[in-house]
């Protein structure tokens, strides 16, 4: 903004004032590095904080490592029940908003342990609840170690550590409970936690740990889940409105007493479990109202607290974190941080830190794994009542609804077919954070969606671009994670792209289905643009990844019998494309005089070469009979501009029901010049008894009836005039397209 072109240098001797005063407020704005010298200078003692820093990341390279040891055993099975241990400190005013819903909800015991208080807790509990334990401690405990302190005495298999400022809402016990039923070897199920009306919510229950991180960004954060959002796996649960197994909770220690007096426990014992294979869980239907640091703001000040957070995060990361590269990358950004902050005394203390505490001795678990499951990319929406029928991992690229697109149609409408059979889990990449759709969650028992950004930064390897755009650690994990939690026999990878998580799937088998060859698709279009050097770079590049995936999967599927033989491996399957054939009915509404219509996104290539041929080629030979072009482009299409004034042509984005369109058009038009797998745009022209014309590219793999195959551009001309003045030859090619549709085409029988 300094350099702005508003300041106009000229004349300069004028501008020198305006251009000085904007220097000095760049130069003096807040956290600038002149801006902290001269608080150095006014605060002697803040001189200190770069030494420190550098120290604190000197000091990092020694920390102590312990001895192996061997995993803990878990416990002997302990009885079914859930014990509640509240930990309070002089919080009798809390305690008696917090227990009546708790009661009502009949635990089989709750543990208060009286953490020094002198409100007279223990007195009005013994008259008023004599069925709850206390435990009394003269001097005040860490959070920690009064938890420790009440874990003694929980003999049940599940322990909830509840806040005496948290208030439970109804359902709270079952939900929390109930997600033990469907999560194998699952820790923890952490509520949703709400804030009284008019105060910001600062936490929510879904925890997250996200990479990468701005230098003054706390790495650990609470996102807002989406509507319907429940079950999704989260790094820790709180450690004030959680259910824990206990026999779990017992072999890992309990809470590590070294983070005192409070804060970072929870996330130091969920990322304990995480190493373990044991993951965590947001639950979205049990909830917590939280009258925020009621006992702690009576103790501490807001600066104590906050240092608190701090120091207790970097004992976690010296004595949680296993992987050195890990544990040097948060470490680093951590201490800059706090240096950026002149967090002077934290950062004496993480001068040594690393040398009196000792790391962890043993995981099981890649941490970079559970990490990218649970740094907020991942959701988990429950779909309709598992059936206790097969378990179908279907992975796919794009979501299968809305219908925006071939794929999706194929996709959505044979998981309809394949529920009656089978219980189908959707694990999908999406770009638009929302909910799935009703449509889905009545078809699949749950749908996880993995948030994928676009990017024009690629990795530079030897894949494919559009291999490199969807490789996503976070998919991996969410889909190794949902075929471990369902036990899926088999995972159908949707779409080429999606090969390279074949290895995510075991010990489920694995199915790709190629929606097109690609690298057929690409020799298409290289023999199109013969100059294009990126496009035959690319096309050998497709060619060696989809050639090698295929000799790796279980089975290959392809869209027709041609595809199945450019296969040519005894693991191909043809199972072609198909159309509703109730939703798609041809219509006795007359057309709109000379109307075509095309249909295919933009965001596909074939589709952008085929219009921009099209109005090349064949739009200037219709001469006189001024025809009207509809074209449905799909969403985002006006980042191509493809005919934006062309007299004749209108052009929209996503439409979600097409036969409007379809009733309107008196000729459909596929001009594709490059065709892999089979068109389904087609299927449905043919299944709306419209008259369609096309070249051979537009109907690659098809058995198809009543249509126009034009070759060339005065061939493709001609075919539209002669439908265009025949009515009842329109009519004609219409029935027969239709038939065909029914005979062959109808997804029931796919």
């Amino acid at each position: 903004d300094v350099y702005d072109r508003s300041l106009n240098l000229r004349p300069w001797p004028r501008q020198v004032p305006r251009f000085a005063k904007a220097w000095l407020e760049w130069h003096l704005r807040p956290r600038s590095p002149i801006n902290r010298w001269l608080r150095r200078i006014a605060h002697p003692a803040e001189a200190l904080v770069p030494l420190y820093a550098k120290l604190a990341h000197a000091t990092r390279r020694m920390r102590r490592q312990a001895s192996a040891a061997p995993s803990p055993s878990l416990p002997v099975p302990l009885p079914t029940g859930t014990v509640a241990i509240i930990p309070s400190r002089d919080g009798l005013h809390l305690l008696k908003e917090c227990l009546p819903p708790l009661i009502s909800q009949k635990p089989a015991g709750i543990v208060v342990v009286d953490n020094g208080s002198h409100d007279g807790t223990a007195q009005w509990l013994a008259a008023e609840h004599p069925s709850i334990e206390v435990l009394q401690v003269a001097e005040p405990l860490s959070f920690a170690r009064a938890i420790n302190l009440g874990l003694r005495r929980v003999h049940s298999n599940r322990v909830l550590l509840l806040n005496n400022d948290m208030i439970i809402e109804p359902g709270f016990l079952h939900e929390l409970n109930d997600a033990f039923e469907t999560e194998p070897e699952l820790f923890c199920a952490t509520a949703q936690i709400l804030f009284p009306p008019g105060v910001r919510r600062q936490e929510t229950g879904k925890a997250v740990l996200r990479e990468p991180l701005s230098e003054t960004e706390f790495p650990v954060r609470c996102d807002l889940p989406l509507p319907g959002e429940n079950g999704t796996w989260v790094l820790y649960g709180s450690g004030g409105c959680s259910l824990f197994d206990t026999a779990k909770f017992i072999a890992l220690g309990g809470l590590n007493e070294a983070l005192a007096p409070a804060y970072v426990e929870d996330l130091d014992l969920g990322f304990r479990a995480w190493q373990r294979g044991w993951p965590s869980v947001f639950r979205e239907k049990a909830r917590v109202e939280h009258r925020h640091r009621s006992t702690t703001s009576r103790y501490w000040t807001e600066q104590q607290l906050a240092d608190m957070v701090q120091l207790n995060y970097l004992r976690f990361l010296a004595t949680a974190v296993v992987s050195k590269t890990l544990y040097r990358r948060l470490w680093n950004h951590a201490i800059r941080r706090l240096h950026l902050a002149g967090s002077r005394e934290v950062l004496r203390a993480a001068m040594i830190m690393p040398l009196r505490l000792r790391s962890p001795v043993f995981t099981t678990a890649d941490e970079s794994r559970f990490l990218a499951l649970t740094n907020g990319d991942v959701s988990v929406f429950p779909g309709r009542t598992r059936c206790g029928r097969p378990v179908i991992a279907i992975a796919s690229a794009y979501l299968p609804f809305p219908l925006s697109h071939g794929g999706a149609v194929r996709i959505f409408n044979l998981m309809t077919q394949a529920a009656r059979d089978f219980d189908i889990v959707l694990v999908s990449f999406v770009e638009q954070w929302e909910a799935p759709a009703a449509e889905l969650l009545a078809i699949a028992t749950e749908v996880v969606l993995v948030r994928r950004a676009g990017s024009h930064y690629r990795v530079s390897t030897t894949l494919p671009d559009t291999v490199e755009e969807f490789a996503s650690a976070s998919f991996g994990a969410a889909l190794r994670q949902t075929v471990s939690k369902w036990r899926a026999s088999v995972v159908q990878l949707e779409w080429t792209q999606m090969a390279q998580y074949s290895s995510d799937c075991a010990p489920a088998k694995t199915v790709l289905v190629e929606h097109d060859i690609t690298y057929d698709l690409y020799s298409q279009m290289a023999i199109g643009e013969p100059r294009n050097a990126e496009l035959r770079t690319q096309l050998e590049r497709w060619r060696a990844f989809e050639t090698n995936a295929w000799a790796r999967l279980d089975c290959v599927v392809t869209m027709s019998e041609k595809d199945r033989q450019t296969v040519g491996l005894a693991n191909a399957r043809a199972i072609p494309n198909g159309v509703d054939t109730v939703r798609y009915q041809p219509s006795r509404e007359e057309p709109a005089n000379n109307s075509l219509l095309f249909i295919g996104s933009f965001a596909h290539h074939p589709n952008r070469s085929a219009i921009e041929w099209f109005l090349a080629e064949v739009w200037p030979r219709m001469g006189p009979l001024a025809p009207k072009l509809h074209i449905i482009a799909g969403a985002n299409h006006e980042r191509w501009s493809i005919a934006p004034d062309t007299p004749g042509v209108s052009i929209e984005g996503f439409v979600a029901d097409v036969r409007p369109a379809y009733r309107q058009a008196a000729v459909v038009i596929a001009p594709l010049i490059a065709s892999a797998g089979t068109n389904i745009k087609i299927l449905e022209a043919m299944a709306m008894g419209k008259a369609i014309v096309s070249t051979p590219a537009g109907v690659n793999g098809l058995d198809v009836d009543g249509v126009e195959v034009a070759e060339s551009a005065p061939d493709f001309a001609a075919a539209i005039a002669r439908l265009l003045n025949d009515g009842e030859l329109r009519q004609r090619r219409g029935l027969a397209a239709r038939q065909r549709v029914e005979e062959r085409y109808g997804w029931q029988s796919i």
